[in-house]
């Protein structure tokens, strides 16, 4: 048994926690998780989980950069999306070592070690590592590396040489000395502390530093202070750490289940930390929520979406090492982390995770990024679980049952289901960069169909390079905004649309065969100005019924000039669209067929796409011409 899972097995015989989370409770949870999403209902967890591995870290073994010659790429991944080295790739060391230790392939480890090598090429003297290699670029992702390496040292030691194992201590010891020093809750975002408090208890317990386990403690522990008093979001992903006019907080849920809330069950899980682990635990259970039964994270209304994929966020880790760990006490983790690992792996292709379902549809390159950041989550979920054999029943994602509306007022945020529709309805208004808006104005952030799946999803209206480095270039063709909006455009072109109106109010009613929500907004610039010409402002009604939805768009008010009501409604170029009459056209989806249906005239535009969340669209626009209010109706299969 090695140190860290000998004292996660002192801390429960201690505490008594989590009902005894042994190996064997785990493999029962997990072996719950059979035939999520229609797949072989033989096959569980563990064997898909080692298998997407395989393919991700031949991927990942693809597309480095193999050159002693030269040591500024020696060592790299070469990104096929990015044109550039990114910084963390020395990350893989983790996965790829993983990999050598489960088959004996020693190409894994060479290939591990010739990472670590490059890892010389982001060194800082203060001890971090660099984003990039830019010597100027942030350090704060200097603890997911010290994470990587440290578990890499402590699980995979034997297939490395004293040396190495000496060298990697040394270089740990200077990265958690730079982490202690350096990271509070007011460094970088919530994130930072989090994985921080992992991070420091991890080194100290590998490099015998009770500095470093003693700063951890204290890290996971004011970290506690940043959980919201109603729903029990973690916030602080965003600067200053307060609330908005509307009582929204700074919160994205792709970096709190894929990076925070995992490291905080981590250290609390090393360290025996009831306290904090509860507190954890908690929280994924509300985050889980917003999960869409097919394994997707609803994060459209996240203050950091610009990084979110439809799977996750395109830099973290993933979620399935912290939910494996968790299954025993609450078999739910089990089904989301099957379910989230089953969506990755049909946006795998060539061996590298895509950003998104629609990537290889529409010929958009994968970021290397996501590959090796989520490689590693999965190398920890198989060494914390063994196995699975069992085939007990599983539990539903709280989505995939939830037949209600249900507000939760610290993001603004609205989940609506009934029958085979699940609707995210938002009014957020705490915005990371001025001009960066989610999901906000009262736009579905998403609209899901149990049979055709992801049927409107909003993105974010104007994708910004808030993280330059981190975020992928827009491919040829642009990035069209998929948010379903109220528009209009002056002579000048400045577009004005709810999709950038924070202060939209929102009414919800809720009834046994129909779910209907009112909107009061108003059409702003990506600058949040009305018109010139004074305020426009707009109810805009969303009918949710068993076989349809409907959204209808009236002025309040007098308009000068016309106005749209637009509605990219997702698709790929395999589907086939059907123009039946001006009013009426059809998708013919693998599941059935989509009818779109207006009161009026209805045009179409050519199939566009939005790297966030990664779908291709068929935008659907109704223009007002003097009409007093204009709907369209989605028809789902009979």
């Amino acid at each position: 048994m090695d140190r860290i899972s000998q004292n996660f097995t002192t801390g429960l015989s201690r505490r008594h926690f989590l009902g005894q989370l042994t190996a064997g409770a785990v493999i029962s949870s997990v072996g719950r998780l059979r035939g999520e999403t229609g797949d072989d209902p033989s096959v569980g967890f563990h064997v898909e989980a080692a298998s997407l591995l395989r393919d991700w870290c031949e991927g990942l073994l693809r597309r480095q950069i193999i050159d002693p010659e030269n040591p500024a790429l020696h060592g790299a991944l070469q990104c096929p999306a990015c044109s550039r080295i990114h910084g963390r790739c020395g990350d893989a060391i983790l996965p790829l070592l993983s990999m050598a230790a489960r088959n004996g392939d020693m190409r894994y480890r060479d290939a591990a070690l010739a990472a670590w090598g490059w890892m010389k090429n982001v060194d800082s003297p203060d001890g971090a590592w660099t984003n990039e290699t830019d010597p100027k670029s942030w350090k704060g992702t200097t603890v997911f590396s010290a994470i990587a390496l440290a578990e890499s040292l402590e699980w995979h030691a034997p297939l490395l040489d004293e040396a190495i194992r000496a060298a990697m201590r040394q270089r740990l010891k200077r990265a958690g000395e730079f982490i202690r020093a350096t990271f509070t809750t007011e460094y970088g975002n919530i994130n930072y502390a989090a994985a921080g408090a992992y991070c420091l208890t991890l080194l100290g317990h590998l490099l015998d530093e009770p500095r470093f386990t003693a700063r951890g403690r204290e890290l996971a522990r004011q970290v506690l202070a940043f959980f919201t008093p109603k729903d029990h979001f973690l916030f602080g992903e965003g600067h200053p750490f307060r609330q908005s006019g509307k009582g929204c907080y700074p919160i994205d849920l792709g970096y709190n289940v894929e990076e925070s809330l995992p490291s905080l069950v981590h250290y609390a899980m090393l360290t025996g930390d009831k306290e904090v682990l509860d507190a954890a635990t908690q929280s994924l259970r509300t985050h889980l929520e917003f999960m869409l039964p097919d394994g997707a994270w609803d994060n459209s209304w996240g203050t950091r979406s610009y990084k979110w994929t439809y799977w996750g966020s395109s830099t973290a880790d993933g979620c399935q090492s912290a939910f494996v760990r968790l299954a025993a006490a609450d078999p739910v983790f089990a089904t989301a982390a099957l379910a989230n690992l089953r969506l990755l792996r049909s946006c795998t292709h060539g061996g590298l995770l895509h950003g998104g379902p629609h990537f290889k549809h529409r010929g958009v390159e994968a970021c290397i990024h996501h590959t090796f950041a989520h490689a590693k989550t999965l190398a920890a979920a198989l060494h914390y679980l063994p196995d699975p054999t069992d085939s007990d029943p599983k539990p539903a994602l709280p989505r995939s049952v939830a037949d209600s509306v249900r507000h939760f007022p610290e993001i603004g945020v609205h989940l609506a289901a009934l029958g085979p529709w699940r609707a995210t309805v938002s009014g957020c208004d705490w915005f990371y960069r001025p001009g960066l808006y989610q999901a906000t104005g009262g736009t579905l952030g998403m609209l899901w169909h149990q049979r055709l799946g992801p049927v409107l999803a909003a993105g974010i209206a104007n994708y910004l390079p808030v993280e330059a480095a981190n975020m992928q270039p827009v491919p040829e063709g642009g990035n069209f905004p998929l948010g379903c909006r109220v528009e209009m455009k002056t002579t000048d072109g400045t577009w004005f649309t709810n999709l950038h109106d924070g202060t939209a109010k929102i009414l919800a009613e809720s009834a046994s065969n129909s779910q209907r929500f009112e909107i009061d907004a108003q059409l702003l610039s990506a600058q949040g100005k009305p018109p010139t010409t004074g305020e426009v402002r707009f109810r805009i009604e969303y009918t949710l019924k068993m076989d349809s939805f409907s959204i209808r768009a009236t002025p309040l008010g007098s308009i000068a000039g016309e106005w749209s009501l637009v509605v990219p409604v997702i698709a790929h170029a395999r589907e086939t669209l059907t123009q039946v009459n001006a009013s009426r056209c059809e998708i013919t989806k693998p599941a059935g067929m989509l009818a779109i249906v207006s009161d009026q005239a209805v045009t179409r535009a050519p199939l566009a796409f939005n790297l966030i969340p990664g779908f291709q669209a068929i935008p659907f626009t109704v223009v007002s011409n003097g009409a007093e209010s204009v709907q369209i109706t989605l028809h789902s299969p009979a």
